[in-house]
């Protein structure tokens, strides 16, 4: 089993890793853009991804392979992932109609799409986080 102490410090590390990611999204969401709203999706969604990569290497120490993340996931999970996938691409499509029909108010379209941006980011974030520590319990079970 994972040293107790180590595995809180890794997600004591990781929460602090979800919540600045989740400031800055939130920041980056709140500020107008009319036209690059697709844009300004597709970066946040990047930044999404590096957080989850971010977090595979606090646990693992290492990039995550293709190998990596097969061994991660059984038959159940790659379900629960590709609906998650869809999911995510959906919610993000959502908040840009979203953020555009509301750009006629600017205050409200700022915190609206504020809190929006910031805590789908949360959700990936800790969905992620539980994912890749279970697996690193199992390996370190497995090893021991």
């Amino acid at each position: 089993m994972a040293d107790e102490t180590d595995l809180q410090k890794k997600r004591y590390d990781c929460l602090l890793k979800i919540t600045r990611t989740m400031g800055g999204v939130a920041l980056s969401g709140a500020v107008p853009t009319p036209t690059l709203e697709l844009a300004k999706q597709l970066g946040i969604s990047i930044t999404d991804a590096w957080l989850c990569l971010d977090i595979y290497r606090a646990y693992f120490g290492k990039d995550l392979t293709k190998g990596d993340l097969a061994k991660m996931f059984q038959t159940s999970a790659v379900v629960l992932l590709g609906g998650g996938i869809v999911g995510y691409v959906g919610i993000r499509l959502a908040q840009a109609a979203l953020h555009e029909l509301l750009e006629q108010l600017p205050i409200a379209n700022s915190l609206i799409t504020a809190i929006a941006f910031g805590s789908s980011t949360l959700i990936i974030g800790l969905a992620w986080l539980s994912i890749v520590e279970q697996s690193f319990i199992e390996q370190a079970g497995d090893e021991a």
